[in-house]
């Protein structure tokens, strides 16, 4: 390993780089793997409570270190080990429960459009839309997920917001991410 500078020289994740699965809040392998190589030893055993996308994991699959990955998504779960099948190729070594947890800490969950969702929201928001950013009445404004439920984002309030029709439209069941990046190119 090259010695160690004040500044690490990592590039960022470019919406189009070849490791990018979705996820907004995704990390560059090279980082993980610079901060496990630095911090854990070679017998070490990392552990990701919130694994998302698993990049911790392939980047300790790939020192190699021993790795345990907890997610409370059931896609999040798939994604952990549709990649590191996928980077482990031929001679798969994964061990991957089914029993995923269930999230406790949040009580009921109505669902996402709930009147009392779109109220709530709608007072948060001052009325604008979350895409465009345009003033409407709350019966022009949709509740939608701000990460699809496809890839792992929940109903709960946290994860939801008001769009105008239009917005709605043109982000569909894809991140809002891909909404905001439509509505700059425009």
């Amino acid at each position: 390993m090259a010695s160690m500078r004040d500044v690490w020289d990592i590039t960022a994740l470019g919406r189009s780089a070849k490791e990018r699965v979705g996820y907004p809040t995704q990390k560059p392998l090279a980082l993980l793997k610079r901060i496990l190589e630095a911090s854990l030893p070679a017998d070490g055993i990392v552990l990701d409570p919130f694994c998302g996308c698993a990049t911790t994991l392939v980047a300790a699959d790939r020192l190699p270190r021993d790795w345990i990955g907890i997610d409370v998504s059931p896609k999040a779960a798939e994604l952990v080990v549709d990649r590191i099948k996928k980077d482990q190729g031929l001679f798969q070594d994964i061990t991957h429960r089914t029993d995923t947890p269930k999230r406790t800490d949040l009580g009921d969950i109505p669902r996402y459009n709930a009147p009392e969702n779109k109220q709530q929201l709608y007072g948060k928001q001052d009325g604008y839309c979350h895409g465009c950013k345009e003033h409407f009445r709350s019966e022009h404004l949709e509740v939608d997920h701000i990460i699809a439920t496809s890839v792992g984002g929940t109903d709960h309030v946290s994860n939801l917001q008001l769009l105008c029709g239009h917005c709605n439209r043109i982000k569909g069941n894809r991140g809002q991410e891909y909404l905001l990046s439509r509505l700059n190119a425009a």
